[in-house]
């Protein structure tokens, strides 16, 4: 019987290490970026064509190489950051050329030109899949030039595995993202089939990461910062208000100059904005922490991702509490006018050079705070407590009386009784506004006529109270619903929305000043792979350039003050459903589109509001809980109220 233990041969070998670093084009740049960092470039282009998959091209203007270098840096296990074991705990750059390229040339067709200053002549070497073709002098620019052409085509296999073209653009994206936010004294650009996709010039931290990442970022920012003898915490948190639907949006650290992923430390960001926040949210941060490389393990990972620290409680409990400082001093600069305060209060110059007189409190020995409470009631016998209930049943009168007259003249009775409760009960809101309303609830709805009669709602009254500005109260069969308002119209929009985006009857309107969206590259990909699905929203968005949209048309029922932050939701949602595998962007954006447009609690409804509202859930598919599976009403069974007396 023969052995069945052989080594592989050295081109197998290379391809199966390369697998550890180079995983699509997006590996490449990672490496190939660093690199031209660790040269001590000012100036760095990438050159992108198909995606990668044609050409990934790197030029820098650093320190060149030499010609032994240029060639050593090809070989398996060369680098220029170790020397012995011990250097492995002690790293501080990314690693100078080496290590990666070799895993690059294995997988690709590897041009290089280099040249050092001090050298008349540079280097070109040429590799085809680990086999080395050819190293010759030539006349370049200082710095040096890498190009990976055709990357995988030894491989098939491998190429077929890589996604469309928009999603590989993406991640390349992505990287050169991290890489140009931690350098931000380095000019950076990318051209993507010749064409600019970013210019950057050396700038500071927060301004890069206003021109790269968004640039409605300037007002969104609150500096954050800590130091101790072996840690020192940098860069900006997100406002609470800026905070993201989607978890990992704009969430960045960098230890010792390179992006990691941590959910530990990502956990001490978030906690801080604990009660701040909207559930569902996440802060957006910008976190540089500089430690001592001796705490900290970079290589238990292969694209050196992810680290260990060697006291991450610590740290934790830093971040946490600089993040909590920062957004606590925040709080304390935002400028607030304080309404309580009599402007006869105020003190100025001239009453400063007043004597101080200690004041006189004079009282009234006979009063008697509880005067004119009776013993049954406890309550107040006054004349304006009288009339007030009175008030309230001669209204309740009224409205029996007036129950066979046109709905109408009801609905001025209800608006009129809940007006007076709101001008008495001082515990109530008196937020009293109307939102914009992407469908008319009073609206004759015959759908589902079946749902109606079958439901909890069947011989629903069409008289209904309205507690608090939160529930719509009313009398059923079986005794008493209770409706949360808001809950109740967003699954009547969604159900609404769905059918109407189904069948293309949402009109728009044309705006005469077209209103300009700026978004994220992400956010972009998104708006042109969605365009269909909002056009039979009624948008119109055309792209201007790289990140700016035009906003020609949009839903009529849509104010031009909400279009900015109805669109941000919607994208938001979408990529929600993205990472929650949902692909049905109709269904991400009738959601959207409830939960923008409903009727929020603090509104005030009138009766033929709340009746359409009530009516219109019985009729929908599902109508017992809200968009999130939450009860979206409750019964009080008629025999369990009389209990009660």
């Amino acid at each position: 019987m023969s052995d069945l233990i052989k080594l592989l041969p050295e081109n197998v070998a290379n391809q199966i290490a390369a697998g550890e670093v180079v995983q699509r084009p997006a590996s490449i740049v990672k490496e190939l970026l660093e690199n031209a960092v660790d040269a001590k470039a000012t100036k760095i282009r990438l050159n992108i064509k198909d995606a990668g998959r044609l050409l990934v091209q790197v030029c820098d203007n650093g320190c060149g190489m030499s010609e032994t270098d240029a060639r050593m840096c090809f070989e398996r296990h060369a680098t220029s950051k170790i020397q012995k074991a011990e250097d492995l705990f002690s790293i501080n750059t990314f690693g100078f050329r080496g290590e990666a390229l070799s895993s690059i040339a294995a997988v690709a067709q590897v041009e290089m030109r280099t040249r050092r200053d001090a050298d008349e002549l540079g280097t070109t070497i040429k590799i085809d899949g680990s086999k080395f073709v050819s190293q010759e002098p030539c006349t370049c620019d200082v710095g040096t030039v890498i190009s990976v052409k055709n990357l995988f085509f030894n491989i098939p296999a491998r190429r077929s595995f890589l996604k469309s073209n928009v999603q590989e653009l993406k991640q390349i994206v992505a990287e050169f993202v991290k890489v140009a936010l931690i350098n931000p004294t380095i000019s950076f650009s990318l051209y993507n089939n010749d064409s600019m996709m970013y210019e950057l010039m050396s700038e500071n931290f927060r301004q890069r990461i206003i021109n790269l990442v968004n640039k409605s970022y300037n007002e969104k920012l609150i500096p954050i910062e800590a130091e101790t003898e072996n840690i020192k915490i940098s860069g900006y948190i997100g406002k609470p208000e800026a905070a993201k639907k989607t978890r990992n949006t704009d969430q960045f650290f960098f230890v010792n100059g390179r992006f990691i992923k941590h959910s530990y430390l990502k956990h001490a960001v978030e906690t801080s904005y604990q009660e701040l926040l909207p559930a569902e949210t996440f802060p957006m941060f910008f976190i540089v922490i500089d430690i001592d490389p001796k705490l900290i393990d970079v290589n238990i990972h292969p694209t050196k991702t992810e680290i260990n620290f060697q006291d991450a409680h610590i740290l934790y409990a830093i971040l946490k509490s600089a993040a909590k400082h920062s957004i606590g001093k925040y709080s304390l600069n935002v400028p607030s006018l304080d309404f309580d305060i009599e402007p006869s209060f105020m003190l100025t110059n001239e009453d400063n050079k007043r004597p101080i007189v200690q004041p006189k409190v004079t009282y009234d020995p006979s009063y008697n705070p509880f005067g004119g409470m009776t013993d049954n009631s406890r309550r107040p016998a006054s004349d304006e407590w009288k009339n007030f209930y009175n008030d309230i049943n001669n209204q309740f009168e009224s409205i029996k009386q007036q129950k066979s007259e046109s709905s109408a003249d009801t609905n001025n009775s209800i608006q009129s009784l809940q007006e007076s409760i709101e001008i008495k009960d001082i515990t109530s809101s008196n937020t009293n506004y109307k939102s914009e309303k992407l469908f008319d609830f009073t609206e004759e709805d015959n759908d589902n006529e079946e749902n109606y009669k079958k439901s909890h709602f069947y011989q629903l009254g069409e008289i209904f109270i309205q507690s608090k500005n939160k529930y719509i109260i009313g009398a059923i069969k079986s005794g008493l619903i209770i409706i949360d308002q808001s809950r109740a119209s967003e699954r009547i929009i969604y159900e609404k929305t769905l059918k109407l985006l189904e069948s293309d009857k949402i009109s728009a309107q044309i705006d005469i000043f077209p209103e300009t969206i700026t978004v994220s590259y992400d956010d972009g990909i998104i708006l042109d792979e969605s365009k269909d699905t909002f056009e039979k929203m009624g948008f119109r968005i055309e792209k201007m350039n790289q990140n700016n949209y035009i906003i020609q048309a949009h839903p009529e029922n849509i104010t031009s003050d909400e279009l900015k932050p109805f669109i941000e939701e919607i994208l938001a949602d979408i990529k929600s459903g993205h990472e929650k595998k949902h692909s049905n962007k109709i269904k991400v954006m009738a959601r959207a589109t409830a939960k923008r447009t409903s009727v929020k609690q603090g509104e005030i409804l009138t009766n033929e509001e709340m009746c359409a509202i009530a009516k219109s859930l019985a009729k929908c598919t599902i109508s017992d809980v809200d968009l999130d599976g939450r009860p979206i009403f409750v019964i009080m069974d008629i025999n369990a109220v009389e209990k009660m007396f």
